[in-house]
């Protein structure tokens, strides 16, 4: 009787340890966010950017470039939190968006709109992302 009373107490404390760690696991499980770029002419390469607030506009963390005629949808798979997304359709092909003294020379959007006359900073565009988005649209200007 007294081996079925320590099965019964190591199971269930296996079951309450187990499940902590399975609701840590699926809190820490990634998110999709998937849109469209909108305003993009269709004849040049469009380039779809997500960005941390460490490496913002210096170094993507995972980007995805749409060729001509593949259509402008885009999603990325990440853990939850604030990201920034960016789209620029690269009219030169040089694979950069190029800047004027004004902003960006070529058509360009974030997620979160941006309109101000400087570069835009990490906190301006970024948004709190904590559950699957399949509307994440981003508007070139």
């Amino acid at each position: 009787m007294k081996t079925l009373w320590n099965l019964t107490v190591v199971f269930a404390a296996w079951v309450f340890v187990g499940s902590g760690i399975a609701s840590k696991a699926d809190s820490l499980a990634n998110v999709s966010v998937s849109g469209t770029v909108i305003g993009a002419s269709g004849v040049h390469t469009i380039h779809v950017a997500l960005w941390d607030s460490t490496g913002f506009m210096r170094q993507p963390v995972q980007e995805v470039q749409l060729r001509p005629g593949a259509g402008c949808s885009f999603g990325f798979s990440m853990a939850p939190g604030r990201w920034a997304i960016s789209a620029f359709e690269d009219i030169n092909e040089n694979g950069a968006c190029d800047m004027g003294l004004l902003g960006p020379k070529e058509p360009s959007g974030f997620l979160r709109p941006f309109h101000a006359w400087h570069k835009p900073r990490f906190d301006e565009v970024a948004a709190q992302i904590d559950h699957d988005i399949s509307n994440a649209d981003v508007k070139l200007r």
